[in-house]
């Protein structure tokens, strides 16, 4: 084992016996578990406040009742990410359990020799991004955050690992593996709208958020197209997989505007998504500050 500190080995036993309590429970008992567990404890965190904050900022049609509604919703659609992770690769293997509208995508980009990106949020079922790593084959790289936790990301390392494609953690080991993707003609697949000190100033729900430009500087760069994806909870059960067709790319000659309008037009998009359904959305991100 690892030379970390007490913390952490408390942390990953904690996080080992958490997950094998939703595996012992089946796929349906332990997303229902997860959600009512995490509305039970989300509401009482500290990041509840900034979430709320942050959904009064960015959409303030909604009433305090239905601010109410939709953040509990949100802690819901967390606790079932959480509770589904031992199940993630069954439920991607299961047709009736994922639907999938936009898959020509895919095959427009396994037909051609060019690279691609394929970005979302935290938005939804946000595992099932995965789906398109396993669709896309030896071609893909998966881009994260890894935990903080070396025992715990070892552990779900172990998890996630698919012999189809690979996963790479964000940083500069992720810089390269993106770089070095786009230039073999890989397929990217990546989550995309947390903050980055060191970004660029683009709109995110009419304020200043900073977001990183790598995709949008390869993308303008290389002429790499970036596909929009949306994962969905449906009444049914049932979740949703949507590829939306590449997003329209601006060529004025001014790299810098092309990025910014880049960059832009992928907010936009999230925004879009996030007014529709604001409990999908993962609001406890410090994104604006």
């Amino acid at each position: 084992m690892k030379d970390v500190s007490l913390k952490y080995r408390l942390e990953w036993i904690g996080v080992r016996i958490t997950i094998w309590i939703f595996g012992c429970l089946g796929r349906r008992r332990a997303a229902a578990f997860g959600g009512w567990l995490a509305r039970k404890i989300g509401s009482h965190m500290k990041v509840h406040s900034l979430a709320r904050t942050n959904m009064e900022q960015a959409l303030p049609d909604l009433s305090p009742e239905e601010i109410d509604i939709n953040l509990m919703q949100m802690w819901d659609n967390l606790g079932r990410n959480i509770g589904e992770l031992p199940f993630n690769k069954s439920i991607m293997a299961d047709p009736k359990a994922v639907e999938i509208i936009g898959g020509e995508h895919m095959e427009a980009y396994l037909e051609s020799e060019k690279a691609a990106f394929f970005v979302t949020a935290h938005y939804g079922p946000w595992e099932l991004v995965g789906l398109v790593g396993q669709r896309l084959g030896e071609r893909a790289t998966g881009i994260y955050r890894a935990a903080n936790n070396p025992l715990v990301e070892d552990f779900f390392q172990e998890m996630r690992a698919d012999p189809h494609y690979k996963f790479v953690p964000k940083g500069r080991e992720g810089a390269r593996a993106i770089l070095k993707a786009a230039r073999a003609g890989g397929a990217i697949v990546l989550l995309n709208d947390q903050k980055l000190n060191g970004g660029m100033a683009v709109p995110f729900f009419g304020r200043e958020a900073m977001t990183a430009p790598a995709v949008a500087e390869i993308a303008c760069k290389m002429d790499v197209p970036i596909y929009p994806m949306r994962t969905e909870r449906l009444a049914s059960g049932k979740r949703r997989l949507t590829i939306y067709p590449a997003i329209e790319r601006a060529d004025t000659g001014d790299k810098t505007e092309d990025v910014y309008a880049l960059l832009k037009a992928i907010n936009e998009t999230y925004e879009e998504w996030i007014t529709e359904r604001p409990d999908h959305w993962f609001w406890v991100h410090n994104r604006w500050s």
